[in-house]
């Protein structure tokens, strides 16, 4: 693990990969106090258990200038009211008939109704033990990328009013209520066993972070799209991944309790959900890779998005550059192509004199292809997807390149790999980026660290061989060529097939002259073998007086 000693301060350096456990283990120092603002957003549709949610968030022991609720009522029949029991700081927010339905649409309109520091949303169905909130908050007062996720007990029968909730919770009761050794056990915590809390998940394990009770640091929610309101079941996997992609630190907080007020409902429909949520999540989340379960296919987000730029003085080899990228084996990518796109226009002009013709043919070269985008700044992040390719122009991919480099550092587990380039300087290799790892470095990049000071730190970087890379000097190259995606696969096997055929004509060859060589042996025995027993055989017809002529046979011999 790399050293952390730049700066030792929780607040100032990164978590190391998910590893939050080295910078806060959750003990709070003495004489602690809060000093973040909270906002808790409900969404809430024809749900009978609400007023017991909001009598247990009224009595939260969290400071009451420090925490807010928002309930956003998704369209309930009657309407939601409020009861005596509920929070001090509390807003309704109704979603108009046109203004879109569903959880996700509901949490982005309440999210984007509120300022707190911490973002925590919380279904309509559970009950927050007294120092819930506290629990959830003060991973933010010493990770600023902390996601965490509370620890929920599934219960299918209850007797509670809002005024017996409130008093459970202000005096600790109400974790009495339940054994949670005979509650249903979810599946996230099988998971968090085998990370070690998700200590060793380097955040891959996102769809642990549920909505049912999980918060985020608004300072990473604000990297991210925020909801898809198009999503209508699994918006908190799709949000999660998005935390992870922003640099977010996700932290099981077992001690953050609540009662969750039914069944879970994965416990009555898991395959119906996955079958639903799969396609859903394919289009939008690369990682993991057994959702895309079809080749050749273009994605809402790609799993790795290459950056190009180009200038007029460089456009000679753009072609020659994307199309190799675009040709690849792997090939769920997409391409970034940045140059001054604007000057060009459709007034009269001297084509073949025109210095900026080539960058017309560039452009429509690539323009039909849905894989290429054309913006004029390089960008900072390629968020959402997990891995960004940085190619300079004049640099050509070989057909396996980029699932080389991507296996790199997929394998490795480390924020970059710059691969040295032929012809090229450091400053001007192809590097690949791991998107969590950077967003995260970015934020702590100062005067005296740069990004890559700062990788290191994160996830740490390495500089990987072209062996393995398989780079070109486009310079050094013919431009007229054809690129085509040749399959190192293919290519083995008829390698290998050429190899056999070889040795089977060498064996043809020496089993042919082995049998001549054997038949010359066998003729040759046999004339000798005739030649002895004919002249016996010859003296003895005539010892015998034949007057005969020779048969053909005696002549012969």
């Amino acid at each position: 693990m790399p050293d952390n000693s730049l700066d030792p301060s929780p607040a100032s350096a990164p978590v190391f990969k998910n590893r939050w456990r080295d910078r806060f283990d959750g003990t709070l120092p003495d004489g602690w106090r809060p000093s973040l603002t909270v906002s808790v957003v409900i969404a809430s549709y024809n749900s009978a258990t609400l007023p017991l949610t909001l009598a247990s968030l009224a009595a939260q022991d969290y400071p009451q200038e420090l925490l807010d609720v928002t309930v956003v009522d998704d369209g309930s029949e009657p309407p939601v009211e409020f009861g005596a029991i509920v929070p001090k700081n509390l807003q309704l927010i109704r979603v108009g008939e046109g203004d879109g339905w569903g959880r996700s649409n509901a949490t982005d309109i309440g999210i984007r109704a509120t300022k707190g520091d911490i973002i925590y949303w919380v279904d309509a169905d559970m009950v927050l033990f007294r120092d819930n909130v506290t629990q959830h908050a003060k991973w933010a007062h010493f990770i600023p990328e902390a996601a965490t996720i509370g620890h929920k007990g599934f219960v299918e029968a209850w007797d509670y009013t809002p005024e017996a909730v409130y008093q459970k919770v202000l005096d600790g009761s109400i974790a009495e209520d339940y054994d949670p050794s005979t509650l249903h056990e979810h599946w996230s915590i099988d998971i968090f066993r085998q990370t070690d809390d998700l200590n060793t998940s380097d955040g891959r394990n996102y769809s642990t972070h549920m909505g049912a009770c999980a918060t985020v640091t608004r300072e990473i929610y604000d990297r991210t799209r925020g909801q898809d309101i198009r999503l209508h079941l699994g918006e908190d996997t799709e949000i999660a991944y998005q935390i992870w992609q922003a640099g977010g630190v996700f932290i099981p907080v077992n001690d953050a309790r609540t009662w969750h007020l039914g069944r879970a409902t994965i416990q009555d429909h898991a395959a119906k959900v996955a079958w639903h949520n799969d396609v859903h999540f394919a289009q939008r989340m690369p990682i993991p890779r057994y959702r895309r379960r079809s080749a050749n296919r273009i994605w809402e987000v790609p799993l790795v998005h290459a950056v190009v730029e180009v200038t007029p003085e460089t456009a000679q080899f753009a072609r020659q550059c994307v199309d190799r990228i675009l040709a690849s084996t792997l090939t769920d990518v997409h391409v970034t192509l940045a140059g001054p796109w604007s000057l060009l226009h459709e007034g009269r002009r001297k084509l073949l004199s025109d210095p900026l013709n080539e960058l017309y043919l560039v452009r429509e070269w690539l323009r039909s292809d849905g894989r290429v985008h054309f913006v004029e700044e390089v960008p900072q992040s390629v968020f959402p997807a997990p891995f960004r390719l940085d190619v300079p122009v004049t640099v050509g991919l070989s057909s396996d390149s980029l699932r080389q480099m991507y296996r790199s550092i997929d394998t490795r587990r480390v924020g970059a790999v710059r691969f040295f380039t032929p012809g090229h300087d450091k400053d001007a290799s192809v590097t690949i980026w791991d998107s969590a790892a950077t967003a995260r470095a970015r934020r702590y990049v100062d005067a005296g660290h740069s990004v890559e000071e700062r990788l290191e730190q994160v996830w740490g970087f390495e500089w990987g061989s072209n062996e393995i890379a398989q780079l070109v000097d486009l310079r050094t190259e013919d431009l007229d060529m054809r690129v085509t995606a040749e399959d190192p696969k293919v290519n083995e096997l008829s390698a290998r097939l050429e190899q056999m055929t070889e040795r089977a004509k060498k064996a043809e060859w020496r089993l042919r002259k082995e049998l001549a060589a054997n038949r010359s042996v066998v003729r040759r025995g046999i004339r000798s073998v005739v030649r002895r027993l004919g002249r016996p055989v010859l003296h003895a017809y005539r010892a015998g007086g034949s007057t005969g002529a020779p048969t053909a046979r005696e002549d012969a011999i």
